[in-house]
């Protein structure tokens, strides 16, 4: 199952083919469609760990302590605050890889090593939180992570929390598992630790005001490998849904995440009109990008027939398509499909942009 849906994600420009010679084990890169889901999940992740936080969360890039000093000096030595940083993964060689294949069956699938190193990076948030609170705040944050997860989800009941782990250095450890027919796969780690020794930063930098005490805080982190969240997405969104009779290929990506929220479809009987309705098309596709909502319009709109067109966008996962024909020279009135029912209802080209903001607007 796990390759039908890559050989769907290669063809429609989400990953591209990178087979490792002498190996034969198949990798992946990252297609101009699957950057633009990407980016997505990106903005996403980013909006629920900085954005939508009830504590304040400071950015890094390649210098962890200078932004931990600034962040505990902007907070006057008090606790929580959040560090998030985007970072490279570990590099796994070719000889990594041929010990993978030797112990793994043909069939195997494990996300985090379907991208070569140049291609990965994980996402990394970690919360300094005082020890009094510490176990409070893991455990809320387990439940507000598998949310998170299920909220942009096609089948959220996939997501699965393990059991806590406590390892030998005191640390607790829970992941976050996605199901899938070929088994199970390590989507996120949660790790709660009281031990600072891994950041690198001095015992007089770790201490906080707590009253008229001083403690020494607890860490909370996420790791993510971007990677991973991107195959996962790809497979939780890939349904075969009857549709009169016959199973229908869809990418069921969740409207925030989707790479394009809207594309057009063109039905006319004639030169003439089609070439008015593709003005329109264009038009609309316009106004639709100035208020950041991404469109799909394709030269080979008004040359295929509406039922290839679906197809196509269905298999790209786009929500809606807007439907224009003849009529809608006449009336105003175009039809809104939707991917995930077929069922298309009337709205009137001037009320198009403010109907799709309102859809897009909530989850």
């Amino acid at each position: 199952m796990f390759f039908k849906i890559a050989d769907l994600a290669v063809k429609h420009g989400f990953i591209r083919k990178n087979m490792l010679p002498n190996i034969n084990f198949d990798q992946y890169k990252f297609g101009p469609v699957g950057l633009l889901l990407l980016s997505n999940l990106e903005s996403e992740w980013f909006f629920h760990f900085v954005i939508n936080k009830d504590v304040t969360v400071f950015i890094n890039k390649d210098d962890f302590t200078s932004t931990f000093n600034f962040a505990k000096n902007t907070c006057c030595d008090r606790l929580p605050f959040g560090i998030v940083e985007k970072k490279g993964n570990k590099k796994m060689n070719s000889d990594d890889l041929i010990q993978y294949k030797t112990l793994t069956n043909s069939d195997s699938i494990e996300f985090c090593k379907r991208f070569p190193e140049e291609e990965k990076q994980f996402l990394k948030g970690t919360f300094f939180i005082s020890p009094n609170e510490s176990t409070k705040f893991f455990h809320q944050f387990q439940r507000q992570r598998r949310i998170w997860w299920r909220k942009i989800s096609a089948s959220p009941g996939r997501y699965l929390l393990t059991d806590n782990k406590t390892c030998e250095n005191g640390s607790q450890t829970v992941e976050i598992n996605a199901k899938y027919p070929w088994g199970y796969q390590e989507i996120e780690k949660l790790v709660l630790n009281s031990d600072l020794n891994d950041l690198g930063l001095e015992n007089s930098q770790v201490q906080f005001k707590e009253g008229r005490k001083a403690v020494r805080p607890h860490t909370v982190t996420s790791t993510i490998n971007l990677s991973t969240m991107f195959l996962n997405f790809l497979c939780d969104g890939y349904e075969e849904p009857l549709f009169q009779g016959k199973p229908r290929t869809i990418l069921r990506f969740h409207r925030k995440v989707a790479p394009y929220r809207i594309s057009f479809a063109v039905s006319g009987t004639n030169a003439v009109s089609i070439s008015e309705l593709s003005d329109l098309a264009l038009y609309l596709s316009r106004q639709l990008r100035s208020n950041h909502i991404s469109t799909l319009l394709l030269p080979s709109t008004s040359k295929h027939s509406l039922e290839a067109q679906y197809k196509q966008y269905d298999q790209l996962g786009v929500p809606y398509t807007a439907v224009l024909n003849e009529n809608t020279l006449k009336d105003g009135i175009l039809y809104l499909r939707s991917r995930d029912t077929t069922l298309k209802e009337q709205v009137h080209v001037t009320s198009l942009v403010t109907y799709i903001e309102q859809l897009f607007k909530n989850y």
